[in-house]
């Protein structure tokens, strides 16, 4: 795939954006999302136009920073509005919500920082850290965590090293390690069951390392070491079907990469795994409930 050709007026650095607590700098270029596999992934939307989405999926725990602009959460059972960059929103796995991005600031965007961490990190942090278990599950699915110099300090140590080339897997492996300790000291961490890899997330991690393939239930199968046959069979025991993961994944990957590069709309069909154009809006209205052309 191409390079992503970046919008020119967004690829200048947010030089300083300041806090309550202290002061930090985030640099914030668009392009599109980087994944560090495994382990976590990495973008950073900006937004022209308000822009709501209704069922967002987190497929992964999430860590969101508002940078400019209002970022309103609402899954029926809670409403979280946030409109500043002087704390962090955590996001538990699975979770299904309606998402509202208004544009602010003295530029008129809506930016954010948008991170991923893979539920085989978590399960690692929760086997090295014990202690961390013995807090009951909570009833909310997302949770707003102020954000003091230290831990800005540390979000923002992780987000420069997801992006770094020469910082090894295992390096970022203990600075995300690290962003975890730093939360579960202030009282806020991720919620701990349900964290088992199935088969449906080893499915879906698949898919997303590379959504432009022109995936089939027998070439996933064979990518996960099983027949056709066991992989519908035990996706039908998760409920989930493999056409229906496979839209969703692709829709999500779609929705993200129309907010964080200035590709056409047929380029990131593409990228997909759709060669028509009108397929893929036809999937995206029917997904997101608008056309990808009204996002930008």
């Amino acid at each position: 795939m191409a390079s992503p050709h970046l919008i020119s007026d967004d690829a200048l650095p947010l030089s300083k954006v300041r806090e309550p607590m202290g002061e930090a700098s985030w640099h914030l270029p668009s392009g599109a999302p980087v994944s560090r596999h495994n382990l976590c992934g990495l973008a950073r939307p900006c937004l022209r136009q308000a822009l709501r989405t209704q069922r967002f999926r987190f497929f992964e725990a999430t860590v969101l920073l508002v940078v400019t602009g209002r970022l309103t959460l609402d899954d029926g059972t809670q409403r979280l509005v946030v409109d500043s960059p002087s704390s962090l929103i955590l996001v538990d796995q699975s979770t299904c919500t309606d998402i509202l991005k208004t544009p602010g600031g003295d530029e008129g965007r809506f930016r954010s920082i948008f991170l991923t961490l893979s539920t085989g990190l978590l399960a690692e942090f929760h086997r090295h850290h014990p202690s961390t278990r013995t807090k009951e599950r909570r009833s909310m699915a997302f949770q707003q965590v102020p954000l003091d110099d230290d831990l800005s300090s540390t979000f923002e140590h992780c987000v420069q090293s997801i992006e770094a080339h020469q910082i090894s897997d295992q390096r970022l492996l203990h600075r995300l390690m690290d962003l975890l300790i730093a939360l579960s000291d202030r009282g806020h961490q991720f919620a701990c069951d349900g964290l088992q890899i199935t088969t449906s997330e080893r499915l879906r991690s698949l898919i997303s390392e590379a959504p432009e393939r022109r995936w089939t239930a027998q070439e996933a199968g064979r990518e996960l070491a099983m027949s056709e046959s066991t992989l519908r069979r035990r996706l039908a025991t998760e409920q989930v079907r493999f056409e229906e993961l496979l839209l969703d994944t692709r829709m999500h990957h779609a929705m993200m990469l129309m907010q964080t590069t200035a590709w056409t709309i047929p380029h990131i069909a593409q990228a997909c795994g759709y060669k028509s154009r009108t397929r893929f809006a036809e999937r995206f209205k029917e997904r997101f409930g608008r056309a990808p052309s009204s996002v930008r």
